[in-house]
């Protein structure tokens, strides 16, 4: 009984760590199709495209090693990379 309690917890678990990746992808999406305007808006929106795809199309463990891995390779553009996000969604999430 005792193994079968921790199997649909580890199930509820996953699941909504499913679900959490998903919406992750769907925020990135959006916020991609809210930005235009200028070159550099657009290729920065092309890759905020770029990453939701590969936030559907890779698990969760698969997108925490490559975030770990480009972090530990280039540290300094990871952290402006995070300001940059952290920004956009903060106005993103502001303006609704």
């Amino acid at each position: 009984m005792a193994d079968e309690t921790i199997s649909a917890r580890n199930a509820h678990e996953l699941l909504e760590v499913e679900r959490s990746r998903e919406s992750a992808a769907r925020l990135l999406e959006n916020l991609a199709q809210r930005v235009g305007g200028s070159r550099a808006v657009r290729t920065a929106a092309s890759g905020v495209q770029r990453a939701a795809h590969y936030v559907q199309a890779h698990s969760v463990k698969d997108v925490a090693t490559g975030i770990e891995r480009v972090v530990r390779r280039r540290p300094a553009a990871a952290i402006a990379v995070a300001v940059a996000a952290g920004f956009l969604i903060g106005r993103a999430l502001r303006s609704r």
